[in-house]
């Protein structure tokens, strides 16, 4: 995952090195859909209900004063380690489902309109 814009990842100051949230869901979703093709003829299938993910995430600010916020999933620490007291963790419950058959539960989908 390699660095990028304010989406992106990038490395910190203390060596880690980050990726952008919507990158890694995006990751996520193409390795389900590699999942999905590479097993449609297979005699076994999976049905994939939830997708339970948990992060470490670094949140810094950049620039000064009103400069971006800016969160990125912890992938790497190259060269250094990062404080402890910067490190956040949150857990992110996804439910897949095919874009033509909108999911019935409350919520939104990330990738489509509903």
């Amino acid at each position: 995952m390699g660095a990028g814009g304010g989406r992106g990842g990038r490395g910190g100051p203390d060596g880690t090195e980050t990726a952008g949230l919507a990158e890694v869901i995006g990751r996520i979703r193409e390795e389900l859909e590699e999942a999905q093709h590479d097993g449609q003829e297979s005699r076994i299938q999976f049905r994939v209900e939830r997708v339970n993910v948990e992060f470490t995430v670094q949140v810094r600010r950049e620039g000064t004063g009103k400069g971006s916020l800016n969160i990125g999933v912890v992938t790497a620490e190259a060269g250094g380690t990062a404080a402890r007291e910067n490190m956040h963790r949150i857990e992110i419950e996804l439910m897949p489902h095919d874009r033509n058959e909108p999911p019935q539960e409350q919520g939104f989908s990330i990738g489509g309109e509903e």
